[in-house]
This record gives C-alpha cells, structure tokens and sequence, in this order.
C-alpha cells in the first residue's frame, strides 16, 4: 500500500487489545473511518469507542465531514508536515537521535518549572492568629497539603471565604497579617429591647412577665383565625386544594 496510511488497533486497546504488531491493521483514511463507525455499529454502548469516531468526524467548521474529507483532510496534512520538515530541518536537529535518561530528567525539571512560572499561582498561607504558616507554588499544591480542594483556596484567597481549614490565605507574601476575627452572627431583624430581656431571663431560667401566656394565646388564636378566612376564601380545604 502507497502513499499516507494510518494504523488500526483490530482489537479496541480500551477492550484489551495490544500494540502488538499482529493486532496492527494498515489502512487508509477512509477505511480507517469506515472501521471506526463499523465499531460503533458493534459496541454501540461503549463510551470510548464511539468518542474515538466522534473525533474523527469533527471538524473546524462545527460540521460533521464524510470519510472522503477526512482522508483528504489527513492527507494534505501528512504533505504539509513532511515539506516543512524538508525546509527547516527536525526541530533541534534530533532526528534518529534519542535523548539520555539525564538529559530527560533536565527536560522534565524545566518544563516544570516553567509551567509553574507561567500559570502557576504562588499562594500563601497563615494561621488564624495571623503568623505565617507555609507558602506554596501552587494553589493545588496548597490544597493537597491541607487536605481541601483548590476552589476552596482560590474563594479564600479572593476573599470570598473567610479561611480555609483554619488557614487564612493570601497572594502576596507579608510576615504577618491581621488575625483571624470570628464575626457576631446576626439573624434577622434587630430585636427589641423587651424581647432582649424575655431571651435573658428564659436563658437564666427565671419565669416570664405576668400576662405574657395570656398575651401569646390570644395573639396565636388570632393567627390561625385569620389564617382560616383566607384559605376558605382562595378554595383551600384542610388536606389540600378543595376542587369541588
């Protein structure tokens, strides 16, 4: 077989098969299309399998394309990459060439380093009293190390959480910052100087203010009197809407 040919896996590696040369099939782009569908038709219910063709089938226009664009497209794409290579020659002229297991170990640490320059966000952490506690690299690194997830992390460090397992969270680096200040809940309206006292006085136990029984009844009788009225008027019964 001549010209740009692609290899097919007979047996789907996500359903155990191998890179072994006999379960390799040389086919071109349009049969190695037509294959992928064919394998859908087979294992219709298998996520990987159809995935493998959707990608086959995307294209930059958002349309689905047929087999005869596909190869087309793979084509061209094959003489596009093979005369820029011809022109600049392999990219840091490592052709036929293989790095050593130190060199590897160089690569891996500066590309490391700098993705951890370039998108990395370098977090900091300080306990509640407001001492600082340990600085990272990264806010996953952060999150790994006090056990959260990094959205946790990023909302406290943007100040949308107070802090995070005990730890305050800051992007810039000072020796010290403000201590941690547990703010006084407030719930609803503010409560009136008498009923302030009513709380007090049930909280130590001693009895309410004479008549306040009375006073309770009568306004709660009065409550579910009118609670009646507007019911019976909008056709509500005691179990439910009354459509009678």
């Amino acid at each position: 077989m001549s010209g740009y040919v692609e290899r097919h896996h007979i047996v789907p590696r996500c359903l155990g098969g191998s890179d072994n040369i006999t379960n390799i099939a040389v086919l071109t782009p349009e049969e190695h299309f037509l294959a992928h569908q064919l394998l859908v038709k087979i294992y219709p219910n298998s996520p990987p399998i159809v995935k493998a063709a959707l990608i086959m089938t995307s294209h930059h226009t958002t349309n689905r394309v047929a087999n005869k664009l596909y190869g087309w497209l793979r084509k061209r794409a094959s003489v596009a990459h093979k005369q820029w290579l011809h022109e600049n020659g392999h990219p840091k002229g490592m052709l036929n060439k293989k790095h050593t297991e130190e060199k590897k170990q160089q690569i891996r640490e500066s590309t490391r380093r700098a993705i951890i320059d370039q998108r990395g966000v370098k977090i900091y952490a300080y306990n509640l009293d407001g001492s600082f506690y340990k600085g990272y690299d990264t806010i996953t690194e952060c999150a790994n190390d006090l056990g959260t997830n990094p959205s946790n992390v990023k909302y406290t460090a943007d100040g949308k959480f107070s802090h995070c397992k005990k730890k305050q969270i800051r992007y810039e680096y000072t020796d010290t910052i403000s201590p941690y200040v547990k703010p006084k809940p407030v719930k609803g309206r503010e409560r009136s100087k008498e009923h302030c006292e009513n709380i007090s006085r049930a909280k130590k136990g001693k009895k309410k203010p004479e008549g306040w029984a009375e006073k309770h009844s009568e306004a709660m009788k009065t409550y579910h009197k009118r609670k009646k009225e507007i019911r019976s008027q909008l056709g509500y019964s005691r179990i439910g809407r009354n459509n009678v």
